[in-house]
Order: C-alpha cells, then sequence, then structure tokens
C-alpha cells in the first residue's frame, strides 16, 4: 500500500468514527426530545376553551369542572377563553387548539367537530337519556357509534311579563301577539316605556328578531334569512345593503319581524331608548320598575337580582303554528372534544350523568337535555318542556354564521336603524 491510499483509508477510518458519533447523538438528541415532550404532557394542564358563551355561564361551568376533578381524580384544568370578536374557524390552529371545546349550537358547533381530532369523538351512548329534540342536535362523529359535539345544557329566548301589572290589567290571559300589544297599550298610560330588550347588544338584538320572525312567518323564513347572512359573509361585506335584503321589501324574511317591532316603536311601546340598552340597563330598568315586558335569553334572565325578577313570569314566542311545526331559538352549549384524551371522555361521561346534568343545570340556571333530571327552578323546567315538546331548536340569528363582532355590530345597526325610520316598502 502506498503513502497516499494510506493517508485516503485514515481518512475514510475517521469519516466512518465522524458518522458513527453523529448517528448516535442524533439518537440522544431524539430520545432527550421525546423525554422532554412526554414531561412537558404530564406536567402541563390540559386546557378547556370556550368560544361564544356569556361570561357568567362560562364561570359558572368552570366551577362544575373543578369540582369534578377535586372529587375524582385531582387533576387541573387550564381554561383557556377564544376571542368571540374574532371567527372560531381563525383561532384553531393545529397545535393550539384545546383538548376540549365548549361552544354553542350555529356555526362555531359545526367548525369544531370538523376541526376534531377523528379519534376524539365520544361514544353516543351518552345521548341515551336525551330528549329527542336534544338528542336531534348532537353532531355524530367520523365513525359509527360516535358523538362529535355533545349537547349539555340549553337557553331560550323568552317574553317576561309583571305579573302585578297583568293582574292590573284585567285581561285574562297573554296567549297570542295582539293579547301583547293589547297589554303594551294599557301599560303605555303609566309607564314610558313599556318594552324593552337590550337592543345595543348585536348577539341579543339578531337572536330577537330570528326568534321573532320563527314565531310569526315559520322557520322556512329564518332559514332565508341565515342564507342571506352567509352569502353575504362569503362575498365582500356590506351590512347596509344585508339589512335591505332582509328587511326592506314585503318578501324580504325578516319584514314582518322588523315592522312589527317598527309599528311599535313609534307608538311608544316599545322604548325609545331600547337600541341604546345594554344588558346592565336592562337589569337596571325592571329594578326600577320602569318596564312591564322584557324580551331576553335565559342567560341574561340570570343576571337580574332576584327581587327584580321575580316580579315576572316568563312566556314563549306565540305562534298561529303547531307545536310539531315549531323551532325555537336556543343557545344550546355543546362539549366539543378536540384530542383524543381519557380525561375528557370521563368529565363528558359526568357531564352527561343525571348528577353532572342537575349540576350543570343548577349552577348556570340553563336547561338540562336530559328528559328526566331536577331543574333548579321552573324557568329551567318550562324550557326543556317547551323544547322537547316542539322540535330542535335554531342557534339564534347571531350564530348561524361564524361572523366577527364588527360584522355583528354593523348588521344589526343597519337594522336597527330601519325599524326606528320605518323605512320600510
Amino acid at each position: 500500500m502506498n503513502k497516499n491510499e494510506k493517508k485516503n483509508e485514515k481518512k475514510f477510518a475517521n469519516l466512518k468514527k465522524y458518522k458513527v458519533t453523529l448517528i448516535f447523538a442524533g439518537i440522544a438528541l431524539v430520545c432527550a426530545s421525546i423525554c422532554i415532550v412526554c414531561v412537558v404532557k404530564i406536567l402541563s394542564k390540559p386546557v378547556i376553551g370556550f368560544y361564544g358563551i356569556d361570561p357568567a355561564t362560562q364561570n359558572a361551568i368552570c366551577t362544575v369542572i373543578e369540582n369534578w376533578s377535586g372529587e375524582n381524580n385531582g387533576s387541573k384544568f387550564k381554561f383557556k377563553t377564544l376571542d368571540s370578536a374574532k371567527t372560531l374557524e381563525s383561532q384553531l390552529f393545529l397545535g393550539t387548539k384545546p383538548e376540549l371545546l365548549f361552544t354553542t349550537r350555529g356555526s362555531s358547533v359545526k367548525i369544531a367537530a370538523d376541526s376534531a381530532s377523528k379519534n376524539a369523538a365520544l361514544t353516543s351512548e351518552l345521548l341515551a337519556k336525551m330528549a329527542s329534540s336534544f338528542r336531534g342536535a348532537a353532531i355524530s362523529g367520523k365513525k359509527n357509534g360516535t358523538v362529535a359535539a355533545l349537547p349539555l345544557v340549553c337557553g331560550h329566548f323568552e317574553i317576561s311579563v309583571n305579573t302585578t301589572a297583568f293582574r292590573n290589567s284585567g285581561m285574562k290571559a297573554i296567549a297570542t301577539w295582539d293579547d301583547i300589544e293589547k297589554f303594551l297599550k294599557i301599560q303605555k298610560k303609566s309607564l314610558s316605556n313599556p318594552l324593552i330588550f337590550a337592543g345595543k347588544d348585536p348577539e341579543v338584538f339578531l337572536d330577537l328578531l330570528g326568534a321573532l320572525t320563527e314565531a310569526l312567518d315559520g322557520a322556512e323564513e329564518y332559514e332565508k334569512a341565515c342564507a342571506l347572512i352567509e352569502e353575504a359573509k362569503e362575498k365582500k361585506w356590506k351590512a347596509s345593503a344585508l339589512a335591505e335584503e332582509l328587511c326592506g321589501s314585503y318578501n324580504a324574511p325578516l319584514y314582518t319581524a322588523a315592522k312589527k317591532l317598527s309599528e311599535w316603536f313609534t307608538q311608544g311601546l316599545l322604548s325609545r331608548d331600547c337600541f341604546n340598552l345594554t344588558g346592565k340597563d336592562v337589569n337596571a330598568f325592571l329594578k326600577a320598575k320602569l318596564s312591564s315586558v322584557v324580551f331576553m335569553p335565559l342567560y341574561a334572565h340570570r343576571t337580574v337580582e332576584q327581587d327584580a325578577i321575580k316580579r315576572f313570569s316568563t312566556i314563549y314566542f306565540p305562534s298561529e303554528r303547531s307545536p310539531g311545526t315549531r323551532k325555537f331559538t336556543g343557545e344550546i352549549i355543546y362539549a366539543v372534544p378536540q384530542k383524543k384524551n381519557s380525561l375528557n371522555s370521563r368529565l363528558a361521561q359526568y357531564l352527561a350523568s343525571e348528577a353532572g346534568q342537575e349540576e350543570l343545570s343548577r349552577a348556570t340556571g340553563l336547561a338540562p337535555v336530559f328528559a328526566q333530571c331536577r331543574t333548579p327552578d321552573r324557568q329551567a323546567d318550562d324550557v326543556r318542556y317547551w323544547i322537547a315538546a316542539t322540535n330542535t331548536p335554531l342557534a339564534g340569528l347571531s350564530r348561524e354564521s361564524d361572523l366577527t363582532q364588527k360584522q355583528k355590530t354593523e348588521l344589526a345597526q343597519e337594522l336597527a336603524a330601519k325599524i326606528k325610520t320605518g323605512n320600510f316598502q
């Protein structure tokens, strides 16, 4: 072997040693990374996310979860509120999703179910004790016998009437919209604000218009309005043009509802300040006995001081249509697992048990989805009965499309402007 050959052989041997060293170093690095990931997963708290749920209800759900955790396995959760001003779709990035997401009926629950891991779905046996209207609201998983979005509790858009004012009115019943209008005219003699709602809150106002449309013209017109909003979202957004499409002419889907509110506004039956009122303002009006009728969702009802709300009785939106064709507006809250996690499964099993349903209903004030279990009061029991006697509830016009807060606000303001001016063809 000559000198050059010996030199090359030595280089090759050194290179071989270097490669072996690199391989072992790489293996060690991979093992270390795996160990770090495992340790992080063990030490990190499972993340439970919330989207589009009012703060009081969210806090109540968190309390129920923490109580369950403390009594069963001591595991701690990290709670994360997703930004409701943004669309849900823009916030569900791979790697940053919560293990479990709580959200409401409408576009958000569909997006959450679509984004979930295939193996994250729960057993459909959890639906067995639910009333059929609520079972119909569940979203099936990608595998047979599974459910991707589990209904847990439900609200309702209600009419609350001051019982003392009703007794003093001389009326025998309030069962139709004509009855409501008659009662408001009687109240107008002594009150400046017979009827109120939180018109400054775009979600409340849009959901009210949808609920009123279903009651007056049927769910078909509601669905037409949803289609127009979704179409406008996919195009260049222009709230003024959309408002015109929704209620500007006789054939528009929200025309009857918007015109009814406009008539009441012009007659002074609907508070002149209505579109400037927040939920807190509504509570203050009720406390001060300034109004006799209020339109509000059940979650808002739960925020009114007991001394004020106890003077009111709750009824559903009346309609000439039969119960079998009706779909009330109700903000169903779901649990939607995003990742496969045994802790999520155990928690969901508890929340969909009789004990869990009773605790959730008691904590949130919303109606349980189980056909048979205790409720905290008459309101929650009535909501469960009303929805069970009709069909799977509507999500609410504010929730049907994945709109930003800015888009909801713009649309609500344009619709409110038409109602106040009475600009209808």
